[in-house]
This record gives C-alpha cells, sequence and structure tokens, in this order.
C-alpha cells in the first residue's frame, strides 16, 4: 500500500479513528493474550 503522505492526510477522520480504534482493540486483545500465557506459565511452574 505505498500512499503518499498527501494520500493519507486526506483520508477522511471517521477511517482514521476507525482504524485507530481497531488497532488498539488489537494491542488490547494481544496484552491480554499475553498476560493470560504468562498466568498460565506461572500454575504450571507452582506445580
Amino acid at each position: 500500500m505505498h500512499w503518499s503522505w498527501s494520500e493519507l492526510q486526506e483520508t477522511p477522520a471517521y477511517v482514521r479513528r476507525y482504524c485507530a480504534d481497531f488497532l488498539g482493540l488489537i494491542a488490547e486483545q494481544e496484552q491480554a493474550d499475553q498476560e493470560q500465557a504468562q498466568a498460565t506459565q506461572r500454575r504450571m511452574m507452582a506445580s
């Protein structure tokens, strides 16, 4: 997607907001998955 800076700036605000929200949700889920994996690993090591 070789977009120029001007093309990115011309993207409607609602599209940029949607993308930012979507990326935020992905980051939150990845964080939750990582925390769950660490908790599982701690439980396994404590056993």
